[in-house]
């Protein structure tokens, strides 16, 4: 159980556990890191045109850094990017970006740019590609600047502690506007037992709160908007995971909690002149994610899974905060892979609805496709 926690951290964010290791001298190491993919979408995923099905190329690379410091600490760092066609969505954009001490059994302290502590908890569903993530991909699928984390993992026992420092344009909520963000703090703590039947027994829980900027702090410059302020931001999620799916049986159990409370109208209009009208909405999602599936020695896997979300709404465009509206997403993925071998593996994956809401007025941030039946198919290499 003594590992290094810089390979578990790099694991953790990297496109592939099996990184290269391009230099390694006198306590000093250099890893590389990559995917290419290109994916068939069916027109529901909304990829390209009117409900038109797209082929979406993409690729992904990292490089890590460590060097030995004394004998009982290492000095890393790791950076990863996400780029694309050029036709779908930014070039290149920063994934991952941190420096940090590794203190081996002790644990590792790093500062940066990657997903805060709650996603511990949230990691036991997210083994799908595109057709999942009801709950679990809504609050952490892109990470947060300004972030100081401390993180054990060892004999058993996992834990994390981070700090988040004031980021502008930040995102908290994914599918909804950036934010200013003043400060919060994020925690996880979880035990697995090793062997338990047909693998180890994971008890996961994880919560974030994040204090929004307000008033003349919200941004500078160019970042100011007083439209990214917010007042807070809570998410608590507990997951129970058992096996694992590189062999044998997968169970996995996710129920997530997240609320955002906007800025009152009266700190809003401050903001802005008395001639504005500043939209209170306060959103609240909760549900569960469920997942189970097998791995075969041949290569094959495949997990299925069911979803169940449901938003409040409160104050839409200026209503009275006792008006409540609601939407429920409810969907079933189905996922099949084959890992031909350590760097090549393609895979196929439906995602049916189950019974979502369709409801236009609120919907306009809830993802197109929760209300209906996607597909895709895709091929991915791996360095």
């Amino acid at each position: 159980m003594k590992k290094s926690l810089l390979a578990l951290a790099v694991a953790a964010v990297a496109a592939s556990a099996n990184a290269a290791t391009v230099y390694d001298k006198d306590g000093t190491s250099l890893t590389l890191d990559g995917r290419v993919q290109s994916v068939f979408y069916s027109g529901n995923h909304n990829k390209a045109g009117e409900n038109d099905s797209s082929i979406n190329n993409s690729s992904r690379f990292g490089i890590g850094g460590k060097t030995q410091i004394t004998d009982w600490v290492a000095g890393l760092g790791y950076a990863q990017w996400d780029t694309s066609d050029g036709d779908n969505r930014d070039n290149f954009s920063a994934r991952d970006q941190y420096v940090g001490a590794d203190f081996g059994e002790f644990g590792l302290l790093k500062a940066g740019r990657f997903l805060d502590s709650s996603y511990y908890a949230e990691n036991v569903t997210d083994h799908y590609e595109d057709a999942a993530g009801t709950m679990q991909g809504e609050f952490n699928g892109t990470r947060r600047g300004g972030q100081l984390m401390y993180t054990y993992n060892n004999y058993g026992f996992y834990g994390q502690l981070g700090v988040q420092t004031a980021q502008d344009n930040a995102r908290v909520w994914d599918g909804y506007d950036e934010r200013n963000v003043d400060s919060g703090f994020n925690l996880a703590l979880g035990y697995t037992f090793d062997d338990v039947l047909f693998g180890p027994l994971s008890f996961r829980t994880g919560y974030s709160y994040l204090k929004g900027q307000k008033d003349g702090d919200l941004g500078h410059g160019d970042n100011y908007n007083p439209d990214n302020g917010f007042d807070k931001f809570k998410h608590a999620n507990v997951g129970i995971a058992w096996g694992n799916l590189d062999s044998g049986f997968y169970v996995a159990g996710l129920y997530d909690y997240a609320k955002l409370e906007e800025l009152d109208g009266s700190e809003a209009n401050h903001f802005v002149n008395d001639e504005t009208e500043f939209a209170v909405t306060n959103l609240k999602k909760k549900g569960f994610e469920l997942a189970a599936g097998y791995a075969f020695d041949n290569g094959v896997s495949f997990l299925i899974g069911y979803e169940s979300a449901k938003y409040t709404f409160r104050g839409v465009n200026g209503a009275d905060e006792s008006d409540e509206k609601t939407v429920k997403v409810k969907r079933i993925p189905v996922f099949v892979n084959y890992k031909i071998n350590s760097n090549f593996n393609v895979w196929g994956e439906v995602g049916f609805n189950a019974g979502s809401d369709h409801n236009e007025e609120h919907n306009k941030k809830i993802d197109k496709k929760a209300d209906h039946t996607v597909f895709s198919v895709g091929a991915r290499y791996t360095f």
